[in-house]
């Protein structure tokens, strides 16, 4: 008897569906239906053009005056490839400009420098008393 009632709900339940998909249908035109009319474009490549090109601008200054001189520029070792890759702004210093490698290098500076100074100076260290 239950399986009898699932039938009958489940066939209600997809002929409403089907009813409410045939209105769909019936009431808005197929062309309109989930796009609005196509506006006239004009100059649309002009935003894009300049929005290449802002991006392209940022990396210029780095390699305009470029005639920086790392201390292992032209060794061997800026040309074997699996260690180059952690050297690479000790080979070419405009890799410093890179905030691929310009953050961890950044990260270890002011990582040991406060590090340092919280050892020298005595303010810094934790008060005891409040452990």
């Amino acid at each position: 008897m239950a399986r009898r009632t699932r039938t009958s709900t489940l066939s209600v339940v997809l002929a409403l569906a089907a009813a409410c998909l045939l209105a769909q249908l019936a009431l808005t035109p197929l062309s309109a239906a989930f796009l609005s009319p196509r506006a006239e474009q004009k100059n649309v490549e002009v935003p894009a053009i300049l929005g290449a090109l802002a991006a392209l601008g940022t990396s210029l200054p780095a390699q305009a005056s470029y005639n920086w001189v790392g201390p292992l520029t032209g060794s061997e070792i800026c040309n074997t490839k699996p260690i180059v890759w952690l050297i690479y702004p000790l080979c070419d210093p405009v890799f410093l400009v890179s905030p691929i490698y310009l953050f961890p290098i950044t990260l270890i500076v002011f990582g040991s420098l406060i590090t340092v100074l919280n050892l020298l100076i005595p303010a810094t260290q934790p008060d005891e008393d409040l452990r």
